[in-house]
């Protein structure tokens, strides 16, 4: 866990003059919101002020908690103890409409990515609270945009927008800015086990048998769209470990390399080197990918985002 942290602190080179918290104070005009999934915890906009997260809500059993106060390991154990799923919910609105209305009678202007909203309800809970509080507050202005992607990708583009927009960019134009970087992003991931996906009812029994028994692991994509579709199968991890990286490779020329994984540090790490040699002039961040997808992917999951140049 800290060599993950580690190795987000040390990210996105691309964000050469990403400001002290100090410069921040003095340029606070527009906001930035992200939910829980962007992993942003792991970032610098952690500490960042003018950056607010939203966290999603897990419950397994008689235990609750929101998104990051318990550590991916316990949550596998739950799982492997009970051999049921954790359930998760999206941010409740009531709390979003409090944190935007906090924010712009402040007299701040909201920009909010969201995770991709095929697989979370979250964009449209956003956007309900963000019209009721804009319907409330004259002069509010809030900007909803889904990402259509998941984990550090959201939290590179809400680094950008907070840097570019201290450097007296307007939220027009920063709210274009990210929606063009949502576009050129491509999102490849892979999961390790086919359990979680059975037991939440994803795929049939006899599916996950069958993949358990040949070691079938699909590699996923993200469409434009946000929808997901089954890119490629291979029989090992190492095969989908190289075959990921072949995918995110032919995306290129490439702009910002993301990493993204549940508990497989040392995977993400080849990852890493991996693109790194493909790529040695393009920044890459490597984070964990959050208990909320984790709970439904399980562990292993492994991710690579990669935001393309602009054409």
């Amino acid at each position: 866990e800290n060599g993950t942290r580690l190795n987000s602190l040390i990210k996105l080179k691309k964000i050469k003059k990403y400001l002290t918290i100090q410069e921040a104070i003095m340029h606070d005009e527009i906001h930035v919101v992200v939910d829980s999934i962007s992993a942003a915890d792991e970032t610098f906009l952690k500490d960042d002020p003018r950056c607010h997260i939203v966290r999603l809500i897990l419950r397994h059993g008689d235990h609750e908690w929101i998104d990051g106060e318990r550590p991916l390991a316990e949550m596998f154990e739950m799982v492997e103890k009970t051999g049921k799923l954790p359930m998760t919910s999206q941010p409740p609105i009531g709390m979003i409409i409090e944190l935007f209305t906090d924010l712009v009678k402040s007299g701040k202007k909201v920009i909010m990515l969201t995770v991709d909203s095929v697989l979370s309800g979250t964009y449209e809970t956003c956007c309900l609270a963000a019209r009721q509080v804009m319907a409330d507050v004259e002069g509010a202005d809030i900007r909803i945009i889904d990402s259509k992607t998941a984990a550090c990708p959201i939290s590179g583009i809400a680094m950008e927008v907070l840097e570019h927009t201290a450097a007296g960019m307007d939220i027009d134009a920063a709210e274009k800015m990210a929606r063009d970087m949502v576009a050129r992003t491509e999102t490849f991931f892979s999961i390790n086990t086919l359990d979680y996906l059975q037991k939440g009812g994803r795929i049939g029994a006899v599916g996950a048998l069958i993949g358990s028994i040949f070691g079938i692991r699909p590699i996923v994509h993200l469409d434009k769209e946000g929808r997901l579709e089954v890119v490629d199968k291979c029989r090992t991890r190492k095969k989908v470990l190289k075959r990921i990286v072949e995918l995110a490779a032919e995306k290129a020329p490439l702009e910002a390399i993301f990493v993204a994984h549940a508990e497989a540090a040392e995977d993400a790490e080849g990852l890493k080197a991996q693109m790194h040699e493909l790529f040695p002039d393009v920044p890459i961040m490597l984070t964990g990918i959050g208990a909320v997808l984790a709970a439904h992917l399980g562990p292993g999951v492994i991710g690579i985002f990669v935001r393309q140049q602009a054409k």
